[in-house]
C-alpha cells in the first residue's frame, strides 16, 4: 500500500529540504557526498517520511541524485550557474514582456511596493529580508503575467535561486547597489520603456550571476 503522506510531513519535508538546501549551497555538503535516509532521520530526530519529502524536492532541483535509499550531493558549479540564470533569463524576459502588455499600471505598483521592503532591509543590513524582498520583485513579473506554467517553473528553481542569492547578500555589507538597480529597473518599467527596461533586466540579472557564481568558480576549474 502506498504511503500517504500527512500534511505534518510535506511541512517537515519542506523545512528539511531548505536545511539541506543551505548545505549543500555553502558547501557543508560538498559534491559527491551521500546523504542516507537513516542518518538524516537521526540528525533531524523524524521519521524517514520527511526526509523522503526533502530529497524528492532536492533531486527534483538538481541538487541530488538519489536512488531508493540515499542521495549523492551533486551541488552547483560556476556552469551550474551560467545554465540556471539562462533559464530564469528567458523565463523573466517573456513573464515581463506578458506582465506589460497585461497590467503596466499594476506591474509599476506592486514592483514599488517590494522596493519599499527592500529598502528597508537594506538599511537595517538584514540579508534574510533583502533576499525574501528580491525574490517578491521579481515574481511580480509571473503573478502580473498571470501565465501559470511560467509562474510553475518559476517555483521549482525559486528554493534554488533564493538560497544562492542569501549566501551573497550575507557578504555583503552595503546593499545599496542592488537597491539601486531593482530601482532603475522598476522606473523603466513604471515609465513605459520596454527596449530600455529588458537591457536593463539582462545586465541586472547577469551581475547577479556573476556575483553568484564566484565561489564556485574554482570548481569547474577541478581539483588544484
Amino acid at each position: 500500500m502506498p504511503e500517504i503522506p500527512t500534511i505534518k510531513q510535506v511541512a517537515l519535508g519542506d523545512q528539511v529540504a531548505a536545511e539541506l538546501r543551505r548545505m549543500i549551497i555553502t558547501g557543508r555538503y560538498a559534491p559527491g557526498d551521500s546523504l542516507v535516509e537513516g542518518h538524516l532521520a537521526e540528525r533531524f530526530d523524524l521519521s524517514r517520511g520527511p526526509i523522503r519529502d526533502a530529497l524528492k524536492t532536492l533531486a527534483a532541483e538538481g541538487l541530488i541524485d538519489t536512488n531508493r535509499r540515499s542521495a549523492t550531493v551533486v551541488g552547483l558549479s560556476a556552469a551550474d550557474i551560467d545554465e540556471l540564470f539562462s533559464l530564469r533569463e528567458s523565463m523573466e524576459t517573456l513573464a515581463l514582456k506578458i506582465a506589460l502588455d497585461t497590467d503596466r499600471t499594476r506591474l509599476a505598483a506592486e514592483l514599488e511596493q517590494t522596493l519599499q521592503a527592500m529598502r528597508t532591509a537594506a538599511e537595517t543590513r538584514d540579508p534574510e529580508a533583502y533576499t525574501a524582498a528580491d525574490l517578491r520583485f521579481h515574481s511580480v513579473f509571473y503573478s502580473t503575467a498571470g501565465h501559470r506554467r511560467l509562474a510553475d517553473v518559476w517555483a521549482q528553481y525559486r528554493p534554488t535561486i533564493e538560497m544562492l542569492l542569501l549566501a551573497s547578500n550575507e557578504r555583503y555589507d552595503d546593499l545599496g547597489p542592488s537597491v539601486a538597480a531593482h530601482e532603475l529597473l522598476a522606473r523603466l518599467i513604471a515609465t513605459g520603456e520596454p527596449g530600455a527596461a529588458f537591457a536593463e533586466l539582462h545586465a541586472h540579472l547577469d551581475n547577479a550571476r556573476l556575483r553568484l557564481r564566484e565561489p564556485y568558480a574554482h570548481r569547474a576549474a577541478g581539483p588544484g
